[in-house]
């Protein structure tokens, strides 16, 4: 009998040994100093092409050039518009932007654990930011660059927040409904996939406000809701109309955009996936990680065990389902495109221990069996971070880098870069026959033609001529002092049956204007110095991958 009450009255004291706010938030502090550890790390982790794009065009911004007068791309402008804020607080430098990937990621991190809570106990919520956090840095997302991915899913994660603050607090106030919509349209503006969080905040509304208020309010508050996107879109597209090149700006993020989503035929679309999610979890990755995944998948009927309400339960599938959807465009499926499913990802794996911790609880009564559950996570992500504590922490970003991302030549053209930027003026250009713009971010030099990708210049698609035709028009037109010419098929990606007028106006116009100055070799895994003028003389290269730099002749 005394045993009994002595147990009784243990359990009854400890009912829940973590629902404690100075252990909670203690826990969620030490996950941030840890991050915080290994973003630091990571900060001089080299550009890859996204970054390059994203860095030169955020240059052009700060000196003044709107998107799409000086390069092209696809993107709307939204992440190049927050480099340019990197850049200008932090520096013009690899290490400014991703002190701006560090604040982001962070706050991201801190947001999904507020918005667990909402569905999950704190626990729960330590569970879902800690696994959002931990696969955020993860390598085989490439989570270490600057992607797109990670400013739509930090603008998507303060939409959600505010509109599930209304209906935590009960005290309604239409001006959230706006901000929410302003959000979610700054994280469409980011990348155009950030569309799907928009209908996720559409659900949210209607689900929380369905059988609780007139259809009138409803209405009301989706307009405002509907408001708050548009609002920035309208601003975008007046701005570009009377400061930018609007005709421009619209081939490439509407009528260009809708061509490069047709490259992959639906037939192909699950090889793509399937290759992805072989990158992601496959043998280069951690068992750790490769287990917090495959938790997460597990954790789908979950969802509609301990998630709540039916209402929350609804909301978390949907918030599945349209995450999801944030990959799909294209079905190129690329590992970094999973940034933006790693929210609802890190809400799934804690439906999944919360599933147990209130088994333990509340159930059985065994509460100090919930340490042990939370210890087995601890495990798994202890697993992750194990066999990626060099990549986190110790081992030198170039060699990861190189280890990383095989023959692209991303830490070659810091050499390259630093090259171009001694022997040229600020008056200068340069061109780049191939897909590398973190060059002329590195040399600090404008680019002699906006097209800053061969991509998009060997597609099959109708525009792929006259865009190689316009390339070559501009490269003649403002006659660069230096011309790279990439022999690297990553760098174009070309097929059979691309289109090959520009490699073979490139072999006429260099053979006859520029003569050879430099050239790089690109290897797997090592990386080799860039050989200039005397150098060359007898230099036979050890790669078929190669880059070569032309000086115009006088």
């Amino acid at each position: 009998m005394i045993k009994k009450s002595f147990s009784t009255k243990l359990f009854s004291r400890y009912s829940d040994p973590f629902n404690n706010d100075k252990f909670i938030y203690s826990i969620l502090g030490l996950l941030i100093l840890f991050l915080l550890a290994a973003r630091i790390h990571l900060l001089s982790f080299p550009f890859e092409r996204d970054e390059g794009e994203y860095a030169y065009m955020g240059k052009l911004i700060l000196d003044g050039h709107a998107p799409y007068t000086l390069a092209y791309n696809m993107k709307l402008p939204g992440t190049y518009y927050m480099y340019a804020l990197s850049m200008w607080l932090f520096g013009k430098s690899i290490v400014g932007v991703h002190i701006g990937l560090t604040i982001i990621s962070l706050s991201s991190t801190v947001l999904v654990f507020f918005i667990s809570k909402h569905f999950v106990s704190k626990l729960g919520a330590i569970i879902s930011c800690a696994t959002f956090g931990i696969l955020a840095t993860s390598w085989t997302l490439l989570a270490q660059a600057a992607h797109a991915n990670h400013f739509v899913t930090f603008f998507a994660l303060l939409g959600i927040y505010i509109l599930l603050q209304i209906y935590k607090k009960q005290k309604e106030k239409l001006l959230h409904y706006f901000i929410s919509g302003l959000f979610f349209s700054l994280a469409f503006i980011c990348k155009q996939s950030g569309l799907f969080f928009l209908f996720f905040g559409f659900t949210i509304i209607f689900i929380k406000e369905f059988k609780n208020s007139a259809l009138k309010n409803i209405l009301k508050k989706l307009l405002l809701y509907s408001i708050g996107f548009v609002g920035p879109l309208i601003i975008m597209l007046l701005y570009f109309y009377l400061f930018g090149d609007f005709k421009r700006f619209w081939f490439w993020t509407i009528t260009y955009l809708s061509e490069y989503n047709n490259q992959v035929p639906i037939s192909e679309a699950f090889d793509y996936f399937k290759t992805s999610i072989q990158i992601i979890t496959g043998r280069y990755s951690s068992l750790g990680y490769v287990a917090i995944w495959i938790v997460s998948i597990i954790g789908i009927p979950f969802i509609f065990i301990n998630m709540g309400s039916k209402r929350n339960k609804l909301i978390i599938f949907l918030f599945f389902i349209l995450s999801f959807l944030t990959i799909v465009p294209g079905f190129y499926f690329r590992p970094h495109y999973f940034i933006t499913l790693l929210p609802v990802v890190g809400l799934l794996v804690a439906g999944f221990f919360e599933f147990f911790n209130n088994l333990f609880i509340h159930k059985i009564k065994l509460p100090l069996f919930a340490f042990l559950n939370f210890f087995i996570f601890i495990i798994l992500v202890g697993l992750g971070v194990n066999s990626n504590f060099d990549y986190l922490f110790t081992r030198n970003n170039n060699i990861s880098c190189k280890l990383i991302y095989g023959p692209n030549p991303f830490i070659e053209s810091l050499e390259i870069g630093d090259f171009l930027q001694k022997n040229t003026t600020k008056e200068d250009k340069i061109a780049t026959i191939g897909s590398e713009p973190q060059i002329c971010f590195y040399a600090d030099r404008y680019s002699a033609t906006g097209y800053i990708y061969t991509y998009n210049l060997v597609e099959l698609h109708p525009y792929a001529l006259s865009m190689q035709k316009e390339m070559a028009q501009e490269i003649e037109s403002n006659k660069p002092k230096y011309i790279l010419f990439v022999n690297i098929w990553m760098s174009w990606l070309d097929r059979p049956s691309s289109e090959k007028y520009l490699i073979n106006w490139a072999q006429n116009y260099i053979s006859q204007n520029y003569k050879l100055v430099g050239l790089c070799d690109v290897m797997p895994y090592e990386y080799s110095s860039l050989k200039i003028y005397d150098q060359l003389n007898g230099y036979q290269p050890k790669s078929q991958d190669l880059i070569y730099i032309y000086e115009r002749l006088k």
